[in-house]
């Protein structure tokens, strides 16, 4: 008998052991999420300044782009004796017009895209912290679930012994 109770309280230490160690091993898990998510957040926040970066320099280049044509315009309607005025005049407005509005969706497309980055990068962040909350309790389980075990393994060896 005594063989027995021996054999059973070391079971129940086993049992306690295996379910403490499970906790800290989900907890470990979670923080490794916690960092991948993290690591994942500052990839999106790089990509989001990038794609701003090249929006502003792309705008850029349209805007010089746009401001050469009009100059080629003006320079060839005064090589051919044109008058800036009337409809010449008109056209260079809605010339002007039409390259303003590219320039803008040429800055509209990167802030987009930054603000989808940016938004990618605080969910992954928000996953983050929602796994290392995950393995806080998941630690916890492991600790109550180990200390039930060892009482509810005790009661048993006491109820033994007792007969």
């Amino acid at each position: 008998m005594a063989v027995g109770l021996i054999l059973a309280a070391t079971a129940i230490g086993v049992q306690m052991k295996a379910q403490h160690e499970k906790g800290k091993a989900e907890q470990a898990q979670a923080k490794n999420e916690a960092l991948w998510a993290e690591h994942n957040a500052k990839i999106a926040e790089r990509e989001a300044e990038e794609a701003q970066t090249v929006a502003a320099s792309e705008e850029r280049k349209q805007r010089k782009a746009g401001a050469r044509l009009k100059a080629r315009r003006i320079t060839q309607a005064g090589k051919a004796g044109i008058e800036p005025i009337g409809s010449f005049e008109k056209v260079q407005e809605e010339t002007a017009t039409e390259l303003e509005i590219d320039a803008l969706r040429i800055r509209r497309g990167g802030q987009t895209g930054a603000q989808r980055l940016t938004a990618e990068a605080s969910l992954s962040r928000l996953s983050g912290r929602s796994a290392l909350l995950r393995g806080r309790a998941a630690r916890r389980a492991g600790r109550i679930g180990a200390f039930a075990t060892g009482l509810g393994g005790g009661a048993n060896l006491a109820f033994k012994a007792t007969d």
